[in-house]
C-alpha cells in the first residue's frame, strides 16, 4: 500500500513520503546531435557528448551551490545521452522558473567555447547550439535516496517544449504557458516574443508558449570562471559567423557594458550599428546603442533608437524609462511625463522613474 501523501514542506519529508510537488522543470538539448553522429566516428561523438556532459556539471553545480546558493535538496540534475533535465522546486516557484531561463542563457553562453565550438569558429564554420525548454506543474514526487523521484504529464510537456523549441528564432528558450504566469511580463531584463501554440506530439489539449526574445542579465555572474572565459574568447566569432544568432550579441553588451562600469564603448556602438544593419528591430542594440548616445551628449539621436525600441517593444519597462529621461533632458515634460508613466506600469517604481 502507498504511503499517504504529505503535507509537510519537501525539505522535510522523510525517506519514502510521497505526495504531490509543485516543480520547474528544464529540458535542455544538443540542437542536431543526430545529424552529427551520423558523421562522425564514435570517439569523435563521444568527445563531443563529453564536452557537453562537462559543461552541464560544471555550470549547474556553480549557478546552483556558488552564485544562487540554492539548498541541494531543492534541486537536481540528470544528464543521458545529448539531453540534461534540471528539476527545481523550492517555496518560490516564480523565482524557480526565472532561474532556470537564467541556466538555459548561460548554458548557452558556456557551449560556445566548447571545443568543438572552439575548432569550429577557428575554421570560419558556424557554431553548434543548445535548445530549451522550460514548464512549471504538479507532479508526484517520492522522497528515495535523498532525492525526489518525480512523475507526472508536467515533465512529459517540459520534454515537448524543448522538442518545438528547435523551432525558435532568437534565443531557442521556450517557456510554456504554465511557466510563463509565474513570472509574467514584470521580469525586467527578459523580453519574450508573442504567445504561439505549436504542435507536440502526445499532448491533446494545446500548449502555448513563450520563445526568449532578448536577455539583458549579466553573465559575468552567472558563468562558471572558465566557462566565461571560452564566451569572451569566442563571442565576437560567433557573432561574425552566426549572422542570426545575434543572442550572442545581447549577452556580449551587457557583459562589456559592466566591464566598462556600465558605459557603451566605442567598439560596442559599432557592434550595435552592424547588428542593425542585419535586424532594425533588435532590442539590445536599440537600447545600448541609445545609451551610447545618451553618453556622449547625443540626445537627440538616442531619442531616436529609444523611440523605435519603445514601439517595437512596448513591453520593455526600462526602454520606456530610459526614453522618459532623454525626453526629460531635452525640455519634452509632457512626453517624458507619459513615458515614465508607461514604466511604471511595466513594474518600474514610482521612485526610480521619477
Amino acid at each position: 500500500m502507498s504511503p499517504e501523501p504529505v503535507c509537510t514542506p519537501p525539505a522535510e519529508w522523510k525517506e519514502g513520503e510521497s505526495g504531490p510537488l509543485q516543480v520547474s522543470v528544464l529540458f535542455m538539448d544538443l540542437i542536431s546531435s543526430s545529424d552529427f553522429a551520423s558523421v562522425m566516428g564514435l570517439r569523435e561523438y563521444a568527445e563531443y557528448v563529453q564536452a557537453f556532459h562537462d559543461l552541464c556539471l560544471r555550470q549547474t553545480r556553480f549557478f546552483f551551490e556558488t552564485f544562487s546558493k540554492t539548498e541541494h535538496l531543492d534541486y537536481s540534475v540528470q544528464i543521458v545521452g545529448d539531453e540534461m533535465v534540471v528539476f527545481l522546486h523550492t517555496d518560490n516557484p516564480p523565482n524557480d522558473v526565472y532561474l532556470l531561463i537564467c541556466l538555459a542563457v548561460a548554458l548557452k553562453c558556456g557551449w560556445l567555447g566548447s571545443p568543438m565550438n572552439t575548432a569550429r569558429l577557428n575554421s570560419a564554420l558556424s557554431s553548434t547550439g543548445l535548445a530549451a525548454g522550460i514548464n512549471f506543474g504538479q507532479v508526484w514526487a517520492r522522497r528515495a535516496g535523498g532525492r525526489f523521484a518525480l512523475c507526472g504529464f508536467a515533465l512529459n510537456v517540459g520534454k515537448r517544449v524543448e522538442s518545438a523549441s528547435r523551432e525558435g528564432e532568437r534565443y531557442q528558450i521556450f517557456v510554456s504557458d504554465p511557466a510563463f504566469k509565474q513570472i509574467n511580463r514584470r521580469i525586467r531584463n527578459l523580453l519574450f516574443e508573442p504567445r504561439r501554440i505549436v504542435p507536440m506530439k502526445g499532448v491533446v489539449v494545446p500548449i502555448g508558449v513563450h520563445e526568449v526574445a532578448e536577455c539583458f542579465m549579466n553573465m559575468g555572474k552567472r558563468l562558471e570562471p572558465e566557462l566565461l572565459q571560452g564566451f569572451e574568447r569566442m563571442a565576437h566569432q560567433a557573432l561574425a559567423r552566426n549572422s542570426f544568432d545575434l543572442w550572442v550579441h545581447a549577452c556580449w553588451q551587457v557583459y562589456q557594458a559592466a566591464q566598462a562600469n556600465d558605459r557603451i564603448t566605442d567598439e560596442a556602438l559599432r557592434l550595435c550599428e552592424h547588428v542593425l544593419n542585419i535586424d532594425p528591430k533588435n532590442p539590445a542594440a536599440l537600447y545600448h546603442a541609445g545609451q551610447a548616445m545618451a553618453e556622449r551628449d547625443q540626445k537627440e539621436i538616442a531619442l531616436l533608437y529609444y523611440e523605435d525600441l519603445t514601439r517595437h517593444w512596448p513591453m520593455f519597462a526600462d526602454a520606456w524609462l530610459e526614453l522618459a529621461r532623454v525626453q526629460k533632458a531635452l525640455g519634452h515634460a509632457d512626453q517624458a511625463k507619459t513615458s515614465a508613466l508607461q514604466a511604471r506600469r511595466r513594474g518600474v517604481s514610482e521612485q526610480e522613474a521619477a
